[in-house]
């Protein structure tokens, strides 16, 4: 009896163990299952357009007119007279500013009267030469002496042509004792005033002379590359409301001003507004597409998208890989810009079509498989 109880026991534990190994497999397959979804953190990207490429950047300079100049005295002297004021109006020839002229006429008058003695030296010299010649010629006089009659005729010449110029100077000295507008002008600024006394070459008026069409901003080094002669922009200006204006680049600096600008000088098209002064601020826009610089275009991504590290800045890129809903982990260096209303400018690092994460990076890491959303 005993024997038959223990044959019923062990068919029973027969029958439980391959039950027991289902659930323990299932329950394996079912941890196993829970892990390796776990292994695939979930982030979110966005995807970068030609679209984001075409940003506008708006830069900050003045106006200035075709020709702008700070004009000063040839000669030093005491002022003596400062005909214009701040805003006046030029035309070519008028007088701005003029120095005492006693003494410089003073000097012309020393160099005519020098001069009119060089001369009577010179014909006596001629005279003496001419007798000093005929008596050579009956052999009453040496050949040295002939010789050194020529000789005070030539020096005496010379003096006549140096005295000559010496005078041309001085008549100059005297001319440049005024200064004049070469051009029809508008006066910006007035430096000097009557008595003072001034060295040739002190600035004593600043003019501005033709159009006031151009205008003159600085542009960040990063961007310089980007901006072409030819460009086209719109310009607007604080102190001329709900006008646009059209430009065009025609200027662009091979050398920086500064450690990190570079001057660019645009220049306004079909100018028709009178009231555009040198010096009013302006705002200048670009618009840059990648298609314009392929090589220098510039993307935008938002600030959460990148990340910093001892090793710089960096966004890390969704590869694709063999299942459509996974993607792998690259970072990627990245050279930035200006934050601006758009973004974060990416210079470098990026093109378009890449698809960048923007949720998740904490979590992630170069190389890592995830499940993009």
């Amino acid at each position: 009896m005993f024997n038959k109880f223990l044959d019923k026991k062990k068919k029973h534990y027969l029958i439980m163990i391959p039950l027991i190994a289902f659930v323990f497999n299932g329950c394996e397959e079912e941890r196993s299952s829970k892990e390796v979804v776990k292994t695939l953190r979930s982030v979110k990207y966005i995807t970068v357009s030609e679209s984001e490429a075409g940003r506008s950047h708006t830069y900050f300079g003045t106006s200035q007119a075709q020709h702008e100049a700070k004009l000063s005295f040839r000669v030093s002297g005491i002022i003596q007279d400062i005909s214009v004021k701040v805003g006046d109006t030029l035309k070519r020839g008028d007088s701005i500013a003029k120095l005492e002229k006693v003494s410089f006429e003073l000097e012309v008058d020393k160099q005519q009267a020098s001069l009119a003695q060089m001369e009577a030296d010179r014909r006596k010299s001629e005279s003496d030469y001419k007798r000093t010649k005929e008596l050579y010629e009956n052999n009453n006089v040496s050949i040295e002496e002939l010789e050194s009659s020529r000789t005070s005729v030539e020096s005496a010449r010379a003096q006549v042509s140096f005295s000559k110029k010496t005078l041309k100077q001085k008549e100059l000295d005297l001319l440049y004792t005024e200064l004049k507008s070469s051009e029809n002008c508008s006066v910006s600024e007035v430096y000097k005033e009557m008595n003072e006394n001034v060295n040739a070459g002190e600035d004593i008026v600043s003019v501005a002379c033709g159009e006031v069409n151009e205008i003159k901003i600085s542009v960040p080094e990063n961007l310089i590359n980007s901006i072409k002669n030819g460009m086209l922009a719109k310009v607007k200006f604080d102190s001329i409301s709900n006008r646009e204006f059209n430009a065009k680049v025609s200027e662009v600096s091979v050398s920086s001003s500064s450690s990190t600008t570079f001057p660019i000088i645009l220049t306004l098209n079909n100018l028709y507004e009178k009231n555009i002064r040198s010096g009013m601020a302006a705002e200048v826009t670009f618009t840059l597409y990648s298609g314009e610089d392929e090589e220098h275009s510039i993307l935008y991504l938002p600030p959460i998208a990148v990340g910093k590290d001892v090793d710089g800045r960096y966004v890390y890129i969704v590869k694709p890989t063999n299942s459509i809903e996974e993607g792998l982990i690259k970072r990627q260096s990245v050279h930035i810009g200006a934050l601006t209303s758009s973004g974060i400018e990416i210079f470098e690092g990026i093109t378009s079509g890449d698809k960048i994460v923007t949720a998740g990076m904490s979590t992630i890491r170069d190389g890592l498989i995830v499940k993009a959303e």
